[in-house]
């Protein structure tokens, strides 16, 4: 018995769906739009899957479409269209491109791994990385709930993620 497209499609999402959530949610400057923007792309996705060429990777594809939705959402409003010119740089595509076409973990290992990185970080460090990037709170509002300034917290950001990068790096799960 052949499987039918809705049971591959199903599958190929469930695959990337970890991936397609940190792509959106890192390029996205309203973290309330990242559930909607994700929804939406798996929409496109369906109603668009016989233009997906299966002799090509399928992660791309979905980020294509998720970075068009992105695109509309920042265009409408106003606070985001000076963020446009970043977004179309693709700067973030282009890591998560060099995923893809490296052999080895899956995304889920790789978060794993970042996972037990972000576990070995000095103390400062862990809990501005958990408070802004894993809570998704503000830097102001990060930074008054640790006692810091808003420039102290971001230098601890900046030292965390540097950091991070290097055991990254060392443990060959980012080249």
């Amino acid at each position: 018995m052949t499987p039918k497209a809705s049971d591959i499609f199903d599958i190929l999402i469930r695959q990337h769906a970890d991936m397609l959530s940190a792509f959106i949610y890192s390029m996205s400057f309203d973290r309330s739009e990242v559930d909607d923007i994700f929804q939406e792309t798996i929409i496109s996705a369906w109603t668009r899957i016989d233009d997906f060429d299966p002799s090509r990777p399928f992660a791309p594809w979905l980020r294509g479409i998720a970075r068009n939705h992105i695109l509309a959402a920042a265009r409408k409003n106003k606070r985001y269209r000076a963020h446009l010119h970043g977004l179309l740089e693709d700067r973030i595509e282009e890591q998560f491109g060099r995923l893809d076409r490296e052999s080895g973990d899956s995304f889920a290992e790789r978060i794993a791994e970042l996972k037990r990185c972000i576990e070995r970080l000095h103390a400062e460090g862990r809990e501005a990385i958990e408070l802004v990037y894993i809570r998704g709170v503000d830097v102001p509002v990060a930074a008054e709930t640790v006692g810091a300034a808003q420039e102290t917290l971001r230098k601890r950001l900046y030292r965390a993620r540097l950091w991070l990068a290097e055991c990254l790096k060392t443990k060959q799960v980012f080249a």
